[in-house]
């Protein structure tokens, strides 16, 4: 049976491991902080890439049960605004008056006619795009602009330790209710549009801190086989 200390020392070099490949990844939460330094922001064109406040957080997943997110590499898929990971980024539709954060969705028809274009998010976090519709009676083509609605952004009170759900995800304790609201609402800054965050990881620091798990693991190792090799010759005389 493995030793607890050997396991315990794997574990560490294998999540060591997956915070080093986070080096370039947007909204990275890895398993450890010491190696984490200030996010760094790379413009990319991209209509619905953004860089969100420094004390913000993107509401996604289930509406009932959202995780948190600081990854601004948005997406379309299905017609439904996403993370980079395929998680519905949420917000409040427009003309919703519910106040819970809902999935952002293109219209069905137009995503199964492939009418939306220019889909992009604004510094104020409308999500929309451009829809061309003709005129049945004079056939003359318009272009009309579609609210889909406002990405929801969420803060939590000074201190919230935050349960990391997967590398771009956590969740605050049950007690913990955060502030929500939308980029540019007065309780919020605007969002930084057409850029993402990078390198949240100091890939030094990683590649420190995985090779001091390594040699943790390899002097464990070392003791567990000197351990067995003792059993073995005591095994070996009683016999």
């Amino acid at each position: 049976m493995m030793n607890a200390g050997v396991a315990r020392a794997i574990e560490s070099v294998e999540k060591r491991g997956d915070d080093l490949r986070m080096v370039f990844s947007g909204g990275a939460l890895p398993n450890f902080n010491d190696a984490l330094r200030a996010e760094r922001t790379v413009i990319t064109g991209e209509p619905l890439s953004l860089v969100l406040p420094p004390d913000a957080f993107l509401v996604a997943g289930e509406p009932r049960a959202p995780a948190y997110s600081r990854d601004g590499a948005l997406a379309v898929r299905d017609g439904v605004l996403v993370s980079s990971d395929g998680t519905p980024v949420l917000g409040f539709r427009d003309g919703d008056t519910s106040g819970i954060p809902q999935t952002l969705q293109v219209e069905k028809n137009d995503a199964i006619l492939g009418r939306a274009e220019d889909l992009r998010i604004e510094p104020d976090g409308i999500f929309g795009y451009a829809r061309s519709v003709l005129d049945p009676g004079t056939q003359v083509a318009s272009v009309e602009r579609v609210i889909v609605g406002r990405i929801a952004l969420a803060r939590f009170p000074a201190g919230t330790r935050l349960e990391r759900v997967d590398p771009t995800h956590a969740k605050p304790p049950a007690s913990v209710i955060p502030h929500v609201g939308t980029p540019n609402d007065g309780s919020f800054a605007s969002v930084e549009v057409q850029r993402r965050a990078v390198g949240g990881v100091d890939s030094d620091a990683a590649i420190a801190r995985l090779q001091e798990a390594y040699l943790t693991m390899r002097a464990f190792g070392a003791e567990e086989r000197a351990r067995n090799a003792f059993a073995r010759g005591a095994f070996d005389l009683v016999k």
